[in-house]
Order: structure tokens, then C-alpha cells, then sequence
């Protein structure tokens, strides 16, 4: 039961240490549940609002991300 509780509090640890807040700032989770999940496979590269370059606008809003760059991030 120890090593239960030892590994759920270490999880539950990680889990706050690997949040960032900017990212949970902008999804959207109403924006995921209501996408179809079904996305061209074209990968030009968009920027979504928690900095990470996904293959298109599709692709990032079936992860609850909103784009806020045509182009990948960091160009």
C-alpha cells in the first residue's frame, strides 16, 4: 500500500513539474471534443498557441490548440 501511495505521489509530482501554464492557458478542450478528428495529411507547419509546430491547422485544433502562425514555430 506504501509503494502505491509512494508511486501515485510521484506521479502526481511530475505530472505539476511538466505542466506549463501557457499551454494549459490555451487549449481548448470544447475545441478537441467537438473535432471531427479526421485531418489531411498535408504538413506545411502551423504554430499553435503552446509554442509547438504541428502539420497543419486540423492537426493542432483535433488537439484542442488554437494556430497563431501559418509557419512553424520559431521561423
Amino acid at each position: 500500500m506504501k509503494r502505491i501511495i509512494f508511486i501515485f505521489t510521484l506521479l502526481l509530482a511530475m505530472t505539476w513539474i511538466a505542466c506549463d501554464d501557457e499551454t494549459i492557458d490555451c487549449y481548448d478542450a470544447e475545441m478537441e471534443q467537438n473535432h471531427s478528428g479526421i485531418c489531411t495529411q498535408d504538413c506545411p507547419g502551423v504554430c499553435g498557441c503552446d509554442g509547438e509546430t504541428y502539420c497543419n491547422e486540423c492537426i493542432a485544433n483535433s488537439k484542442g490548440i488554437s494556430v497563431v502562425s501559418s509557419s512553424p514555430c520559431g521561423d
